[in-house]
C-alpha cells in the first residue's frame, strides 16, 4: 500500500478554490482533502502550489507528434492538408523514427505540460501496442471513426456499429466532425444523426462548419465537442462557434491536435484559445471555464468515472502549478512549462521539481534528472535517451520547442 500526502497547497477542485489544504493519497485514489498536514508519514510540502485535477488533452494523434507545423492553408477540408503533410520533407524525416519513439515523444510532450490523460485519436490496432509504455495515461476504451464524410479514412467498423458499441460498453465514440467547408462536410451532423451516431456518447472534434441548428441538435442529443483553436486557425483560418456552444451549454473540451498542425502543448492551447475567443467575440472567456474544459468536462465526455475532480475517492491524477497570485484558475491558464511543479498519475509522482526527489525515492519511483526550459526537473523513464534515439534516427540533433530538454547526441 502506497500512502503519502501533499500539504500546503491551494486546491482547485475545479469547482471551488480551497486554500492551504492537504491531499492524502492512498494507492491510486484520493483518500481525503482537508486542513492541516494530513496523516501519512511521507509528506511533500508545496506552499506556493495550486493543486488541480490532472489535465486532459481531449484530442491528439500521438503517432503524429513532430515539429514544425506543415501546411499552406486555408484548406477546404482535412484531405488537402494531409496531402501537403505527406509530401513535406519534415514528414519524410519523421518517417525515419520508430513508432514506439513517436508515441513516447507525444506522451512526454503532454506530461511536461501537466497532462495526465490523452485522447489519442488512432485506430486500436495502431495504438494499443504502445499504451503500456507511455509515461501518461491514454484513454484505452473508445469507439471511433476517422470522420463522417465519404472520404474518411477507414477507421473502425462504421458509424452505426461503432456508436452501438460505445452505447453498449459505456465508452466514448470519437470522430472528427464538420472539419471543413465542402458541401458534404457541412452536412456532417445531419449525416451522423441519421446513421445513429449522435448521442451522449459522441465526442465531436473540430466542428468548424457547425451551424446554430447543428449545435441545437448536438445539445439535444447530449454530445460533447472538442475545440482545437490553434490547429483550426492554422489549417482553416476559422474555428468552431464557441460562443454559441457555450450559450447552449454544450459540454466543451479543449484539445491540441498534433503539433504538426496545432498547439505546442495544452498550456499553449489554453492561452491561444483564450486570446482567440477575445479576438472573435470581444469578450473574455473565463479562466475557471477554461480549466473545466481540460478537467471535469473531458471526464464527462470520455466517460471517465471518478476523474476530473479533486475529491475523496477519485483517481489521484493531479497536477500542481506554481501559484502566480490572483485566482487559482488564472495560475493554471497562464502557466508555462516551468510552472508545472508536480504531476501525479495513478497515485504516484511521475514528473516534478528536482527538490522533490526524496519523495519520489521514498515511494519507490525511479526517475531521471533533466534540465527542461532551464529548470531542474525529475521525470520517470528515459526522456534524454529518447531524444538521443530520435536524433540518431534523423541524422542530426533534433530539437522540439514542446520538449526543451538539454541533451548531448
Amino acid at each position: 500500500m502506497k500512502k503519502w500526502t501533499i500539504t500546503g497547497v491551494d486546491v482547485l477542485t475545479p469547482e471551488t478554490h480551497q486554500k492551504k489544504r492537504h491531499v492524502d493519497i492512498q494507492d491510486d485514489r484520493i483518500k481525503s482533502v482537508g486542513k492541516g498536514d494530513g496523516t501519512a508519514q511521507i509528506l511533500l510540502n508545496i506552499e506556493d502550489g495550486i493543486l488541480a485535477p490532472g489535465l486532459v488533452n481531449s484530442h491528439d494523434h500521438l503517432l503524429g507528434n513532430y515539429y514544425p507545423k506543415v501546411g499552406n492553408g486555408p484548406y477546404e477540408n482535412w484531405l488537402p492538408w494531409d496531402n501537403d503533410l505527406k509530401s513535406a520533407p519534415v514528414y519524410q524525416e519523421r518517417q525515419q523514427i520508430e513508432n514506439r519513439d513517436l508515441y513516447l515523444l507525444g506522451a512526454y510532450r503532454n506530461l511536461v505540460s501537466g497532462v495526465t490523460t490523452v485522447s489519442d485519436h488512432m485506430p486500436h490496432f495502431v495504438a494499443e501496442p504502445f499504451y503500456d509504455i507511455l509515461p501518461v495515461k491514454a484513454i484505452r476504451e473508445y469507439a471511433l471513426v476517422h470522420s463522417v464524410a465519404s472520404f474518411a479514412l477507414a477507421w473502425g467498423e462504421g458509424i452505426s456499429a461503432e456508436y452501438a458499441k460505445a452505447k453498449e460498453q459505456g465508452i466514448p465514440f470519437v470522430t472528427h466532425c464538420s472539419e471543413g467547408f465542402d458541401a458534404e462536410t457541412k452536412r456532417d451532423i445531419v449525416t451522423l444523426d441519421r446513421q445513429g451516431g449522435l448521442g451522449d456518447h459522441s465526442v465531436l472534434v473540430h466542428g468548424l462548419a457547425f451551424s446554430e441548428s447543428d449545435i441545437d441538435l448536438i445539445k439535444e442529443r447530449g454530445a460533447s465537442v472538442v475545440w482545437c483553436g490553434d490547429s483550426n486557425y492554422f489549417m482553416y483560418s476559422k474555428t468552431t462557434n464557441v460562443k454559441y456552444l457555450r450559450k447552449k451549454g454544450v459540454n466543451l473540451c479543449i484539445g491540441t491536435d498534433s503539433p504538426m498542425s496545432g498547439g505546442l502543448n495544452i498550456l499553449h492551447e489554453m492561452k491561444f484559445d483564450k486570446a482567440l475567443y477575445k479576438k472573435l467575440f470581444g469578450e473574455e472567456l473565463p479562466d475557471d471555464e477554461i480549466v473545466r474544459m481540460v478537467t471535469a468536462n473531458p471526464a464527462k465526455a470520455f466517460w471517465m468515472k471518478n476523474h476530473g475532480q479533486v475529491k475523496e475517492g477519485f483517481h489521484a491524477d493531479l497536477t500542481v502549478f506554481r501559484n502566480k497570485g490572483g485566482s487559482a484558475a488564472s495560475s493554471v491558464v497562464s502557466a508555462g512549462l516551468k510552472d508545472v511543479m508536480l504531476v501525479v498519475i495513478d497515485g504516484l509522482p511521475v514528473y516534478g521539481e528536482a527538490e522533490f526527489a526524496p519523495v519520489f525515492a521514498a515511494l519507490g519511483v525511479k526517475y531521471q534528472q533533466v534540465v527542461l526550459d532551464g529548470a531542474q526537473k525529475i521525470i520517470i523513464g528515459d526522456l534524454v535517451g529518447l531524444l538521443k534515439r530520435i536524433s540518431r534516427a534523423v541524422g542530426f540533433k533534433k530539437k522540439f520547442p514542446f520538449l526543451p530538454v538539454e541533451f548531448e547526441v
